[in-house]
């Protein structure tokens, strides 16, 4: 029905509830989830009326697998689980009794820490905007380099080495990463599934099993080239030496920029909370093979907040302009770890906005919100290898809520490969993946004790040189380009 909205509902378990969890997850990696199962569980661990009907539990959906660690990190009480519900009337009994256990918490249950939110779709944060000019791309990957001024790492010795840049994207097939760049030092990252995750469903026979990191489809030329090996090139190209994690986010069955199946924030919530909890478990336990330096690179977004909760909704159900919404929270985390996190501004700018981006989306003050606008995020916009700003990338300012100006700065984006000009990169997702290796060369100098993660922020921002005709900070290139020779 036309006033039905997906939810997403997360808790932390008791120990109860714990053990239950840990029995339904024991098998995950070979084994599909039984959503029946899961939605019976939600229903005695919430103590509901009802069965919820179900999406997902994207929580089941991450499984850890690096090379060389054979270990998976223990769940805890301190874990947060994600369900994502079925499309409901907000204003039901059912989605009532929901709210009920955000409102009032009840110590008889099983579990804690209740939240009840919006759950909208994301997509890559990719664009190809033929209105530009009758042929799109400017420049190629050496020319947005130099704008950056990116060989300055490698005289600084800043080669991203014994870095972790997670590429929190579409999947990366690591031997066309090999192919692409011959020293990419590929290392795992997360098993998860092909399909789901709030898009189609598989196709009809048994359920496939979790795809293992760096073994997503993907033929090196099209149509399967998945965006998260581009992304992965582009962060090897400014930190050739990085270690590059695979966290396949959004379902690898996107083939074309503007089809609207893609994934759901209740499965960012869920990578979000198992990744920082598995990072500081890392931490702990391979103290010295995962040293405490991670970047996360994000090129993906949320482009339509219509169906998204009012602001100051008493229950923090509204994502787009609420620091409480669970995803905003879990990416928040993250900084305040040691953890670095880029995130692409959104391509929702006023003269060429993407086909899935809502009206009320468009334009100056309204592209840049949800885990884009957090002020410990750096936020990256995009211009043209001539420094022109491009005419889809998100403006800001963010909503006085989230307290930070955005974006924050700029990179290159809509260019070709180095002697390959049927290979294009394009859309703030390629401006934030060259932002996340000029992150991973300076963190590689830098550790996260001595320059935590808003201090690299802020230096970022400082160091950024005016683009063409711009005299100061401004909503479309925020501070200017990333520059490279003073940043690192």
């Amino acid at each position: 029905m036309a006033n039905e909205v997906p939810l997403v509902v997360t808790y932390k378990p008791k120990e109860a509830a714990l053990e239950a969890l840990q029995a339904l997850f024991r098998s995950r990696t070979i084994k599909p989830l039984d959503l029946h199962v899961a939605a019976r569980m939600l229903r005695d661990h919430l103590g509901l009326s009802y069965v919820p009907p179900l999406r997902g539990m994207p929580s089941y959906d991450f499984v850890l697998a690096l090379d060389g660690v054979d270990e998976t990190p223990p769940l805890t009480i301190d874990d947060t689980f994600v369900y994502a519900l079925d499309a409901i009337d907000p204003h039901s009994p059912q989605a009532e009794e929901l709210y009920d256990r955000v409102n009032r918490p009840r110590a008889d249950l099983p579990v804690r820490d209740v939240q009840v939110a919006i759950d909208l779709p994301t997509g890559l944060a990719n664009v190809w905007c033929p209105k530009e000019a009758t042929f799109p791309l400017f420049g190629d990957l050496a020319l947005a380099r130099a704008q950056m001024r990116a060989s300055a790492a490698a005289g600084k010795g800043a080669h991203g080495q014994n870095v972790n840049v997670v590429i929190i994207d579409q999947g990366i097939n690591r031997n066309v990463l090999a192919q692409r760049v011959p020293t990419a030092n590929f290392v795992g990252g997360w098993f998860t599934p092909e399909f789901g995750k709030g898009g189609p469903p598989p196709p009809p026979g048994p359920i496939p099993p979790l795809i293992p990191p760096g073994g997503w489809p993907d033929d090196g030329l099209g149509p399967r080239v998945t965006h998260g090996t581009k992304m992965a090139s582009l962060v090897l190209a400014v930190a050739p030496q990085a270690r590059i994690l695979d966290l396949a986010l959004l379902p690898s069955h996107i083939l074309n920029l503007n089809d609207p199946a893609g994934g759901f924030l209740s499965w960012a919530v869920a990578a979000y909370r198992a990744l920082v909890a598995d990072i500081i478990w890392l931490k702990l336990t391979f103290p010295h093979t995962f040293v405490g330096r991670w970047v996360l690179n994000n090129s993906w977004a949320v482009y339509d907040l219509s169906t998204d909760f009012p602001p100051g909704d008493p229950l923090n159900r509204n994502y787009g302009r609420n620091p409480n919404h669970p995803l905003n929270l879990a990416v928040a985390a993250a900084p305040l770890v040691g953890i670095d996190v880029v995130f692409a501004a959104g391509n929702c700018g006023q003269f060429c906005p993407d086909s899935r981006c809502g009206a009320g989306q468009i334009g100056p003050a309204r592209g840049i919100y949800g885990v884009a606008a957090i002020k410990n995020v750096l936020t990256v916009a995009a211009v043209r290898g001539d420094e022109t700003w491009l005419g889809y990338s998100s403006q800001g300012p963010a909503d006085p809520i989230f307290g930070s100006i955005k974006p924050d700065l700029c990179a290159p984006s809509q260019f070709a490969g180095v002697g390959d000009w049927n290979r294009s990169f394009t859309g703030t997702s390629s401006a934030c993946a060259l932002t996340a290796g000029a992150v991973a060369a300076r963190r590689s100098l830098m550790s996260p004790t001595a320059e935590p993660p808003p201090a690299l922020r802020g230096r970022a921002v400082t160091t950024a040189r005016p683009v063409v005709n711009q005299a100061a900070a401004d909503e479309r290139r925020g501070a200017g380009m990333i520059d490279v020779s003073t940043f690192v």
